[in-house]
């Protein structure tokens, strides 16, 4: 019979998270291209570049936020969910070995 199992070293996730975020936090675009741009305001196709490029300075920051702030919260959310759960199914779980094998039993009764 197959059994889904979950299991989390809580300090690797939390290792992983921490790397994510810190290297989200790294990568930020440089503002040198649009501290340089005058040149494109001279013709129509670089101002279209030009609106690129700020579009993209703009993204950038949101994905950056998502990536070292929204993310992280959300996956060490995760984490302390499935810590939660994993005490509280302990807690409710009585475990004897028998001579047939294990017994388990709940301690609650619902």
């Amino acid at each position: 019979m197959a059994e889904d199992k979950v299991f989390m070293d809580t300090n690797v996730f939390t290792g992983i998270v921490n790397d994510i975020r810190n290297a989200a936090d790294h990568l930020v675009l440089t503002d040198s291209a649009l501290n340089s741009s005058e040149c494109l305001e001279e013709f129509p196709a670089g101002v279209e570049i030009l609106e690129a490029l700020k579009e993209v300075h703009t993204t950038s920051k949101l994905y950056r936020y998502e990536a070292a702030a929204a993310l992280p919260k959300g996956l060490l959310t995760l984490r302390d969910s499935m810590i939660e759960v994993d005490r509280e199914v302990s807690e409710s779980l009585s475990v004897e070995k028998t001579s047939g094998g294990m017994r388990i039993e709940s301690k609650r009764r619902y």
